[in-house]
């Protein structure tokens, strides 16, 4: 089978591999994979609707409520009424929340560094541009 032919499939792997070692690696903090992407894109977009946060993981709304719920209870993240829309209201990181999302960025700075250690210098940097190209090119068609 030609390389090229090979791309999707390694490709996968890849992402598959890694999201699975994070998984595994912040089981102990009671997160998981998508909750990190939720604290990870409110840490970035605070205050940010709930429609809105569907939008930047690009997900459906319902799979968001899911989310947010069990994040509530959790006391992850927080909720406020919004001053133009009481129904609607804006999510926020809790301090709890910023707390473990620290700690899971540790684990994924760590990940990342034993992936990248396997690569000559310089490299990680290719491997960057090569994907964002690769996801640039995607999200036009």
């Amino acid at each position: 089978m030609a390389k090229e032919n090979r791309f999707p499939v390694l490709l996968r792997g890849a992402w598959f591999g890694m999201n699975k070692a994070f998984r595994d690696r912040i089981y102990d903090l009671g997160l998981t994979t998508p909750q990190y992407t939720i604290l990870r894109c409110l840490i970035e977009n605070e205050g940010v609707t709930q429609d809105g946060l569907a939008q930047l993981i690009s997900t459906n709304k319902n799979n968001v409520s899911s989310l947010v719920k069990r994040m509530l209870s959790s006391g992850l993240i927080a909720k406020s009424s919004r001053a133009v829309d009481r129904r609607s209201f804006l999510l926020r990181v809790s301090p709890k929340g910023k707390r473990i999302f620290s700690q899971a960025v540790e684990i994924a700075d760590q990940l990342r560094g034993e992936v990248t250690d396997q690569l000559s210098p310089g490299n990680e940097d290719e491997l960057a541009c090569l994907l964002e190209k690769c996801t640039s090119s995607l999200s036009k068609k």
